[in-house]
């Protein structure tokens, strides 16, 4: 309390208020300013408890919705599925479509590539061996082989 605080107190006649009276107000206001810093306090606690209790609400709503949209579309990786808002998994979204159609352009132009060769990717079919160009003593081996299998 300030002196032109205590100037301003007065009784109901409009006389000065003693000193001891002064202190005991003193006193009370400070009681009341303890009680409301403690008020503040557990409000302020209460408020943390409260924007803690909002922003685990939040990120579990932004996982559901990454899970939601891969489950939507399994045919983007969820590794490129990420962010801590909305936001962010909506643009991680856009990018991960954007690199799995330049991945299925690609894969397209490599098998026209292929079909343009003339022959397909992998190993060839398997077929009985030629006997052109065979000397007579392989020809027998190969007959011999044959024999024993069949």
């Amino acid at each position: 309390m300030t002196d032109t605080d205590e100037l301003a107190i007065t009784d109901g006649e409009g006389d000065d208020l003693p000193d001891e009276a002064l202190a005991e107000l003193a006193a009370i206001e400070d009681e009341g300013e303890g009680e409301t810093a403690d008020q503040a306090s557990d409000e302020l606690d209460r408020l943390r408890a409260d924007l803690d209790a909002e922003r685990e609400a939040r990120r579990a709503a932004v996982a559901r919705y990454r899970e939601a949209v891969l489950a939507a579309e399994p045919a983007l990786p969820p590794d490129l599925v990420a962010g801590d808002s909305l936001a962010e998994v909506d643009a991680s979204v856009e990018s991960a479509r954007r690199a799995v159609a330049q991945i299925r352009e690609r894969l397209a132009a490599e098998a026209d590539e292929d079909a343009a060769r003339g022959f397909p990717v992998g190993a060839p079919g398997r077929l009985e061996p030629s006997v052109e160009g065979m000397s007579s003593a392989e020809k027998i081996a190969l007959g011999l082989e044959r024999r024993a299998g069949a």
